[in-house]
């Protein structure tokens, strides 16, 4: 018995489940609890019909699947392994997936610098499909003739990924490139932290060409040439992207395990007398603090949207695994329950 999804039209969102279907699937659990969560997370990427019965389970306290005639318990991964199983796709089990980009950094699997490298790598997928998304988003208005609320949303888009963009540079700039540069190779961390101020321009740029777009008057012969530049810069940025990411991915994330190693007694030796309140974290504790505002309710859906199902559950174990407020873990997982339940549509286009 199986099913695979049909292909949603992005890359990532999925197809909310028809309610006038029957369930297929009922899972049972408290809305509190962040097993529950993630297996409607699981059920929505699916696209699975199912039913949420919000109360606390009375078989050993646990949320359960009711799975036609079978009833299935246990905890977290040996559910979503039970549904990848019963709907191959796709799959949602994150331990069993194959690390994204595993072939560029020589990193022992499951150790501190390999998670610290895939939350990286997993950011740099969502931002580099966002901005190709904007881009094909503003040719498809130049050719469309789109009104002027097209212009805003894509504005309101683009605002939220200049977010997800500064905060990311500004965790590599306050995490990894000191120790990297102290441990490994200064000269290219010197060539990535250039290549952030190198962008600016243009990413700012970006924003006031939108801010043009929304005043034109829609489908003239300037409003679409207007749009047609935007989505040539756009197009620009994304390169600039593919390429800066590709380099640290390349260039520095093999040298993530040596330097954590190195560092790890030194840092905590001076973190400790500064009162650094970070100093009892792990790395990837660490950078999940660090990006507080990306692991925000209200940016965290826009940062999984550009990620597709099993990088986005892959990313989600990441976060449930090292984040350390775990009332903020619930805030963001229900903000993405109800993203991806309201939402049938590509993502930028939603927000």
């Amino acid at each position: 018995m199986g099913n695979c999804a049909p292909k949603p039209k992005s890359q990532s969102g999925p197809r909310t489940p028809n309610p006038s279907a029957s369930p297929t699937v009922r899972l049972y659990g408290s809305e509190s609890c962040l097993t529950s969560s993630r297996l409607r997370l699981a059920l929505l990427y699916k696209s699975v019909p199912y039913q949420f019965i919000p109360r606390d389970s009375p078989l050993l306290g646990r949320p359960f699947l009711q799975c036609g005639p079978d009833t299935l318990v246990g905890g977290d991964y040996t559910l979503l392994r039970e549904l990848d199983s019963r709907f191959p796709c796709p799959r949602v089990a994150a331990d069993a997936l194959a690390k994204i980009g595993k072939s560029r950094w020589p990193i022992p699997a499951g150790t501190e610098a390999d998670e610290v490298a895939l939350v990286a790598a997993l950011q740099h997928r969502s931002l580099e499909r966002h901005v190709e998304d904007l881009g094909r988003w503003a040719e498809e208005m130049s050719a469309g003739g789109r009104g002027r609320g097209d212009s805003a949303r894509m504005g309101r888009s683009y605002g939220l990924l200049v977010e997800l963009v500064m905060e990311h540079a500004q965790m590599e700039e306050r995490l990894l490139f000191p120790a990297l540069e102290a441990a490994a190779d200064q000269a290219v961390c010197k060539v990535a932290n250039e290549e952030h101020a190198r962008d600016l321009p243009l990413i700012n740029g970006i924003k006031e060409d939108i801010k043009s777009t929304v005043v034109m008057e829609a489908g003239t012969p300037f409003h679409q040439e207007a749009l047609l530049n935007l989505s040539s810069r756009f197009k620009t940025l994304e390169e600039h992207f593919k390429e800066h990411f590709q380099e640290e991915e390349k260039k520095l994330f093999p040298l993530l395990e040596m330097t954590i190693k190195s560092q790890m007694s030194l840092r905590a030796q001076v973190e400790q007398e500064e009162n650094d309140p970070l100093s009892s974290l792990s790395w990837t504790e660490q950078l999940m603090s660090i990006m507080e505002a990306t692991h925000s309710p209200r940016l965290f859906p826009f940062l999984v949207a550009g990620l597709r199902p099993e990088e986005a559950m892959q990313y989600l174990a990441l976060v449930c695994r090292h984040m350390q407020d775990q009332r903020q873990l619930l805030s963001m997982l229900r903000s993405l329950i109800a993203y991806l339940e309201t939402k049938d549509m590509s993502p930028l286009e939603c927000l």
